[in-house]
């Protein structure tokens, strides 16, 4: 969408961006503009350009605080000052708002933008008066339009580098991303593009601006690491859809902001990596009755392949950081066999963090990541259906009950389960726990966060059971002659002790569940 309206001194113009981009090799990026999929869709032809621009902000980042990039860019023919803020769009894409204006130098003039929600942040302490370049963005540019049946949309391909300097130093960063913008039309359209050429090259969705990148070159500090998930916020005059989309796009940001670290091996990145998979799938699963149930099915299966294949990263970071020094303690005067075992969880840990970076970057991953996103887009544009339509208060108090009465299902004493019956009171209650995450701002009564804080301390109680649980079978599972056998009884008699501490705690959590009027019930 474009809209003009005169400035303070010409005219500027905004726009409504939504696009993802995708990494690929130096090699891809000289072929896939070529690829015989995208011929019959060219519209017009190519063009080139060497896209020169300089990003400007306060000492302290007050712009990226308040999520505005701003820029002026030079193409060789002129120079164009760029305002950049997100905005709520379709989950999964990257929605910007965009405020251009032609300028004369290479310092940019605020008074070029006239939208009051924008001008507030930028006037509300004189930012002008202390802007500064920050980092600079040099590549060429070389884009097709393409038109198909149902959407219109340009395809840049974009190789260059990012150029900063901290602490008296220069550095940079390169770029080589192809970037999908809608010009019109279902963002589904651009999906199937981006599945074709996936089949062909190894692409991968990359989820960070090149200004987060370059202000994340300026401060190493910036740069991503993991990060647990976003409170979701609904208002009661959402839709059914609305709040889908909210609720999905959380789950997706969440797993997004992780992969970074995840590829670079942080473990902790993993672990929310894998939480953000099963937020999502809980999200699929709360909004099953307006869902596809073949879309739904597939996309389930397909994140809780990838989130087991997680697992050992995390389960030996586990062990490692936390479950290893209470065996210890339990084992005085053996400190060389406790060390030689933790020799061997390094190992385990190190080739566990390979298997899940190597999993991400895997072509499966990248097909997932697409076909979700294409599907997601797909049914936010679905207004025909008379729930997606409806108010989001009714379908959420209806999801919150089915969930709380099947987390409640099995009422036995924990005591007497099986390991297999805990492991599940374990997963209906995550999926109780993220339901009401998902759809607890609708309410607002004093009920609210003691029934979050219990449903929390009861997860917390049956998580530490199950990692005593998991550290016994993991060590089951060791090639045999790697642990001495004795530290492995020792492991044995701890885990069962610890299991059965923790049942102990969690028991009157688990009794106070059961008696508890859930708060969507009180009225609160």
């Amino acid at each position: 969408m474009v809209f003009g309206e005169a400035g303070w001194f010409n005219f500027y113009v905004m726009y409504e961006e939504t696009e993802f981009k995708l990494s690929l090799s130096p090699s891809v990026a000289d072929r896939i503009l070529s690829h015989k999929v995208l011929k019959p869709l060219r519209k017009g032809r190519p063009t080139k350009s060497h896209l020169i621009s300089t990003y400007f902000d306060t000492p302290r980042h007050a712009l990226r605080k308040s999520e505005i990039a701003l820029r002026v860019r030079s193409n060789g023919n002129g120079r164009k000052q760029t305002i950049k803020a997100p905005f709520q769009g379709p989950a999964g894409l990257q929605n910007f708002r965009e405020w251009t204006v032609d300028v004369n130098d290479n310092f940019p003039d605020l008074r070029a933008v006239d939208d009051p929600a924008i001008v507030r942040k930028l006037y509300r302490r004189r930012y002008e008066k202390r802007l500064g370049p920050v980092f600079t963005t040099d590549f060429k540019r070389e884009a097709i339009r393409l038109r198909t049946a149902g959407a219109e949309f340009e395809l840049a391909v974009d190789r260059g580098e990012i150029l900063a300097e901290t602490l008296g130093v220069s550095v940079s960063e390169p770029i080589c991303e192809v970037e999908f913008e809608l010009l019109s039309g279902d963002p589904a359209r651009m999906f199937d593009i981006a599945l074709e050429l996936c089949e062909a090259y190894d692409l991968r969705l990359t989820h960070l601006t090149k200004a987060q990148r370059g202000y994340a070159l300026v401060r190493p500090s910036l740069r991503p690491k993991p990060v647990k998930a976003p409170k979701i916020l609904l208002s009661e005059e959402m839709s059914v859809a609305e709040a889908f989309n909210s609720i999905i796009g959380g789950s997706l940001e969440h797993m997004f902001a992780n992969e970074i670290p995840t590829l670079e091996g942080k473990a902790e990145g993993v672990h929310q990596t894998r939480v953000a998979m099963r937020r999502l799938r809980a999200a699929l699963r709360a909004f099953k009755k307006v869902l596809p149930y073949d879309k739904r099915k597939a996309f389930n299966g397909e994140f809780r392949w990838f989130q087991q294949r997680l697992a050992p990263a995390r389960d030996w970071q586990v062990f490692l950081g936390e479950t290893l020094q209470k065996i210890a303690a339990s084992a005085p005067g053996d400190e060389q066999a406790v060390e030689r075992l933790r020799r061997v969880a390094r190992v385990e840990r190190r080739r566990a963090v390979g298997d899940a970076v190597a999993y991400l970057e895997s072509r499966r991953y990248a097909r997932l990541l697409l076909q979700f996103e294409r599907w997601i887009a797909s049914v936010g544009r679905d207004k025909g259906s008379r729930v997606l339509r409806g108010s989001v208060n009714p379908f959420a108090k209806s999801v919150l009950g089915r969930t709380w009465r099947y987390f409640l299902e099995d009422r036995r004493p924990l005591s007497r389960l099986a390991d297999e019956d805990l492991h599940e009171i374990r997963k209906r209650g995550k999926k109780a726990r993220y339901a009401t995450q998902f759809f607890s701002s609708l309410w607002d009564g004093p009920a609210v966060e003691p029934f979050m804080k219990l449903m929390g301390r009861f997860q917390d109680s049956m998580g530490k059971t199950n990692d005593a649980i998991v550290a016994r079978h993991m060590l089951a599972a060791v090639k045999p002659g790697r642990i001495d056998p004795l530290l492995i009884r020792l492991a044995q008699d701890w885990s069962q002790a610890r299991i059965r501490k923790c049942l102990r705690a969690a028991q009157p959590q688990w009794r106070r569940l059961g008696r508890i009027e859930p708060f969507w019930e009180t009225g609160d």
